[in-house]
């Protein structure tokens, strides 16, 4: 009998702990947009140039893409 009675309020204490869980989630996102809004365009640039960057470096080591493939072997 104990256990039947102690389910539901497992139950609904874990959904208690999900529920503020994820109110602190949704508040805390929202503070750290509001407060950090100045720096994520700078983020995205500098996204942006890596990305950029990782390109023109495979282009070049690779010989700019103009090389014929062999398939014996030679150059």
């Amino acid at each position: 009998m104990k256990n039947s009675k102690t389910a539901p309020r497992r139950i609904a204490l874990m959904l208690t702990y999900i529920v503020v869980f994820l109110g602190a989630v949704v508040i805390g996102g929202y503070l750290m947009a509001h407060q950090h809004q100045a720096h994520i365009p700078s983020v995205y640039l500098l996204l942006a140039f890596l990305l950029l960057a990782c390109i023109a470096m495979f282009r070049f080591m690779r010989g700019g893409g103009n090389q014929s493939s062999n398939k014996n072997g030679e150059e």
